[in-house]
C-alpha cells in the first residue's frame, strides 16, 4: 500500500489546525486507500498547540520547528517523513473526504507530481467546472509573477505551476529538488514557483487532478501574518513588500532574466502610485526590494539530510 506523509507547519493556529486534524481523522475514505501519517511541525508556538496535539492528537507525530519560518518548520517536518509521495497542508485548509483516493489513481499510474485542487474559500471561491478566466488561470504573469488560480479546473491536465500546499510529490522528487530555496525570503511568496522552475528543469511535470479537492479556509492570525505582517500591498502597503519584490526580482533572474530591464521601471511606477494612492512612502520599499533582488547572489540548495531517493 502506498504511504503518504501530510506534512502540516503551524504557528499560533491551534483552532483551526484543531478542525484540519478532525477532518483528517473523520476521512475513513482516505485511510482506506492508502497508508497515511500525518506530521505536524510546530514552529515555537505560544498558544498551546503543542499540548493540544499531546493530549487531543496522540496518533498524530509532532516536531519542533526552529521558530522562524514556515518553509524551515515545513523541512523539519520532511526530514523525519517516511512516505512514498509527501503533500504539505496548510494549516488553515481542510481537504474534503477522499481527496487521497482521488489522487491515488494518478499516482499509481506513475505521475509524479499531482497539484490537488484548490479553493481559497477565504476570498470568495466556489468549486465550479469552468476553465475560462477568473476561474482558470495557470502559468505567468508577463511580469514574471506566477498564477495558479484552480477554482474553475474539472479535467485531468498537465499544468504550467504549482501550489506550495496540495500537491503531492514522490520522495525520490523531493531527494533531488527541495521545496525550499534558500536564495527567496522565506514568507513572502514565490516558493512554489521556485519549486516549480527546478522540477520542469529535470524533467518533471505537474499533473493537475481535481477530483481531490482542498478548501482553504484562511486565518486571521497566528502563521505569517502574525509573524511577518503579511499584507498585499495594493490592499496595504507595508514592509512585507521589501520581501514580495524582491523575491519575484529573484525568480524572474532565474527563469527570463531578459524581462529584468522591462521589471525595474515596472515596480517603481507600482510603488508610487501606491505612495500617492495609500499617502505612504510605498516607493521606498519597492526600491529596496528591486536592490535586493538585484544584489543576490545565487546559492545551491540544500538537500534533506535524511531523505533518501
Amino acid at each position: 500500500m502506498t504511504k503518504i506523509s501530510i506534512i502540516i507547519p503551524t504557528f499560533n493556529r491551534k483552532d483551526i489546525l484543531r478542525e484540519l486534524l478532525i477532518a483528517l481523522a473523520a476521512d475513513s475514505e482516505s485511510q482506506a486507500a492508502a497508508e497515511i501519517e500525518v506530521i505536524v511541525a510546530n514552529d515555537q508556538s505560544s498558544d498551546g498547540t503543542g499540548t493540544m496535539l499531546l493530549e487531543e492528537f496522540p496518533w498524530v507525530r509532532a516536531v519542533l520547528g526552529p521558530g522562524k519560518n514556515a518553509e524551515l518548520a515545513k523541512r523539519a517536518a520532511i526530514e523525519v517523513s517516511s512516505g512514498d509521495y509527501l503533500v504539505n497542508l496548510d494549516d488553515d485548509s481542510i481537504p474534503r473526504p477522499g481527496w487521497i483516493a482521488r489522487v491515488l489513481p494518478a499516482i499509481l499510474g506513475g505521475e509524479m507530481i499531482i497539484q490537488s485542487k484548490i479553493i481559497f474559500v477565504d476570498q470568495g471561491q466556489e468549486d465550479i467546472k469552468n476553465e475560462a478566466v477568473p476561474y482558470w488561470r495557470v502559468g505567468w504573469r508577463w511580469d514574471g509573477v506566477p498564477v495558479a488560480v484552480l477554482n474553475g479546473g474539472y479535467r485531468p491536465q498537465y499544468i504550467p505551476i504549482c501550489h506550495e500546499f496540495g500537491v503531492f510529490v514522490a520522495r525520490e522528487v523531493l531527494a533531488k529538488a527541495p521545496l525550499d530555496d534558500p536564495n527567496l525570503l522565506f514568507d513572502h511568496q514565490g516558493e512554489a514557483a521556485s519549486f516549480f522552475l527546478r522540477i520542469h528543469s529535470m524533467g518533471y511535470r505537474v499533473y493537475f487532478e481535481p477530483a481531490a479537492v482542498i478548501d482553504h479556509l484562511g486565518a486571521d492570525r497566528g502563521g505569517c501574518k502574525e509573524r511577518d505582517q503579511k499584507q498585499a500591498p495594493k490592499k496595504n502597503c507595508t514592509p512585507y513588500a521589501i520581501g514580495m519584490v524582491r523575491n519575484f526580482m529573484v525568480l524572474t533572474r532565474m527563469r527570463k532574466p531578459a524581462l529584468v530591464p522591462l521589471l525595474i521601471p515596472y515596480y517603481v511606477a507600482g510603488g508610487i502610485y501606491l505612495s500617492f494612492k495609500q499617502r505612504k512612502g510605498c516607493y521606498k520599499y519597492f526600491i529596496q526590494g528591486i536592490r535586493e533582488g538585484l544584489a543576490h547572489r545565487f546559492i545551491p540548495m540544500i538537500p534533506y539530510q535524511n531523505l533518501a531517493a
